[in-house]
């Protein structure tokens, strides 16, 4: 009995402890990464990145990189804007990963509309920290009123991280909490490889 009891603590553990380090599993060019300093800029879905199993923890992780964060609960592109533009930070990036518009679509905000505040947005970001270099996530498949819904547009950003999942129904599907917004801890270790990739390969 000792040692079934044993088993199944170190077996919950693992399996509790499992996604939060299988983004190590993945091979980067981590050391030819020497500017090391981001700033996360966004809503929830940054807000959440910064938890323990969160996408901007694992990146802390893997790269060894000086974060700091911007971002606010249910805001919207222009009240983000709004955050960037009275911030007091005294933190020069040398990135700077930037996401809003969920909270634009699910208040009712067109996609055409929510593009342009997120190109306001991006304005905004350039305006303040004219040395970063910006990369800005998509909006991912999400639940609408119940309705799946995949956004289309992208603001106009030279980097891109271009979708980062596969098939959006199996997104909507493995990677999303129950609110069908938010992300799940595999969601944030998805979202946190593709980033890895984008900063010590492609850019």
């Amino acid at each position: 009995p000792i040692f079934l009891f044993a088993g199944i603590g170190i077996g919950s553990v693992l399996h509790f402890r499992w996604d939060s380090f299988s983004i190590h599993c993945c091979k980067f060019g981590t050391e030819n990464f020497n500017k090391n300093k981001i700033l996360f800029i966004g809503d929830s879905i940054t807000a959440e990145g910064t938890r323990p199993r969160g996408f901007i923890t694992k990146l802390e992780s893997l790269l060894q990189v000086e974060t700091e964060t911007i971002c606010a609960k249910g805001a919207t592109s222009v009240q983000i804007i709004s955050l960037v533009e009275s911030n007091t930070l005294n933190f020069r990036p040398d990135y700077i990963i930037a996401q809003s518009g969920i909270n634009d679509l699910v208040n009712g905000v067109s996609e055409k509309e929510t593009k342009n505040a997120q190109n306001k947005l991006l304005e905004s970001i350039r305006s303040t920290f004219p040395s970063a270099i910006v990369l800005f996530i998509p909006i991912h498949p999400f639940f609408k009123e119940k309705n799946f819904f995949i956004p289309s547009n992208r603001p106009s950003t030279k980097i891109h991280l271009y979708s980062w999942w596969e098939s959006p129904k199996k997104f909507a599907q493995d990677y999303l909490v129950k609110d069908g917004i938010h992300l799940n801890a595999q969601g944030h270790t998805l979202l946190g490889q593709n980033l890895a990739h984008q900063l010590t390969v492609n850019i």
